[in-house]
């Protein structure tokens, strides 16, 4: 009878004994689930999730741009997205351990032809106190470009230890990198991998500079004339960088770069300058509806700004010899000669100006103390542009 006690006793001492240890192998863990937002007509398989200071822990985006991570203790943790075909992002996010948790949508830029984005955290290096691009194959003509944590340079939020760098006119094609960091009290910077690089490359941290994709705007111009060739009338966009004449029918097929929005802006001595806003961002060739222009009546000039050729446009006005050189308001309002309200273009229809002067000069400040020339200017000299009063 003892024996079968005892017996007994062993056998639920190791039920017991067992159930402990494998309850203390089970590894509470905190889950967080996310998606990976990309433009319209874009895929965002492959996208790749690292953890900022944890170097274990990464995932990659599927078709849907959904993805888990699995964190073993609780915590506020940086996600940092990037593709080859999109510029680098990142999110906060609180895990809870033993719960699952929705990051915030970590939304991806596509990449623009000639440009790169790079972040760099305090997460990753507690101690570094600055960070730099240092360039390897190619090298840049100034070999290392400092990162900012000041709202510049591509940073979203100054001193929140987010470093970033934004650097534009590069040689298109794989760039090979080093991330350099500075540690408090020290000048010799250290190098090392970037933790969120694309790829690797001949041992070196890669990021893919975007080759140039030329979209075709394709459309016509009319206007209140009638047996009009159109010849004269020049078409641009992006400041001026790419410009053709239009057909004397008034057709254009236009080469174009860019990812959303731009303008097209047509000029000409016998047309009122007008610029329209086109939507690049899902088409390779845009059919453009029919562009009506205006021509030019006796004391009229019409001045036109894009807001998006300047950094930075805060109640735009402009001056000249028409306007006494006092500061005359521009109007994206519908109003003043503007075509459509909110549409990024600055307008203002000057009437019964002197014709005493066949030509006139005139600037645009695009801020209280920021002077510039038009970039569509009909004319110019080495400060002013110049335009045709009729």
């Amino acid at each position: 009878m003892k024996k079968r006690l005892m017996a007994l006793f062993l056998t639920l001492l190791a039920l017991v004994t067992t159930g402990c240890i494998q309850e203390a192998l089970v590894i509470p863990v905190a889950t967080v689930t996310g998606k990976v937002v990309v433009p319209s007509g874009k895929v965002s398989t492959g996208v790749k999730i690292t953890v900022a200071g944890e170097p274990s822990l990464s995932a990659y985006a599927n078709d849907k741009g959904q993805y888990t991570i699995e964190f073993r203790r609780s915590g506020r943790f940086l996600l940092v997205a990037r593709g080859m075909d999109f510029d680098v992002n990142y999110v906060w996010v609180d895990a809870v351990s033993e719960e699952t948790v929705t990051a915030p949508d970590l939304k991806l830029d596509e990449k623009l032809v000639g440009e790169a984005l790079w972040v760099a955290s305090i997460v990753d290096f507690p101690d570094a106190v600055g960070f730099a691009i240092k360039s390897i194959n190619p090298a840049w003509s100034q070999a290392t470009e400092k990162m900012y944590d000041d709202g510049t340079h591509g940073d979203k939020l100054a001193n929140d230890g987010i470093f970033t760098l934004r650097l534009t006119n590069l040689k298109t094609g794989s760039q090979q990198y080093s991330l350099d960091y500075t540690l408090e009290g020290e000048t010799n910077p250290k190098n090392t991998k970037d933790p969120h690089r694309e790829a690797d490359l001949s041992g070196n941290s890669m990021i893919y500079i975007p080759e140039s994709t030329v979209k075709l705007a394709r459309g016509r111009v009319t206007s209140d004339l009638v047996g009009v060739n159109y010849s004269e009338v020049k078409l641009a966009t992006k400041k001026g960088s790419r410009t053709m004449q239009l057909d004397s029918d008034g057709g254009y097929s236009f080469g174009m770069e860019g990812n959303g929005r731009e303008y097209l802006v047509f000029r000409s001595p016998n047309f009122h300058i007008r610029a329209i806003p086109v939507d690049l961002s899902t088409v390779t060739l845009l059919e453009v509806p029919v562009t009506t222009i205006s021509s030019k009546k006796s004391g009229e000039i019409k001045m036109v700004l894009v807001a998006s050729d300047f950094a930075e446009v805060v109640n735009p006005t402009v001056v000249g010899d028409f306007t006494n050189w006092q500061p005359q308001k521009l109007y994206d309002d519908a109003t003043n000669g503007d075509e459509v309200a909110g549409d990024g273009v600055y307008t203002r229809l000057f009437t019964g100006v002197s014709t005493a002067s066949s030509y006139q000069k005139y600037a645009f400040n695009i801020t209280a103390t920021n002077q510039v020339k038009d970039p569509y200017q009909e004319s110019g000299d080495e400060k002013y542009s110049i335009i045709r009063v009729k």
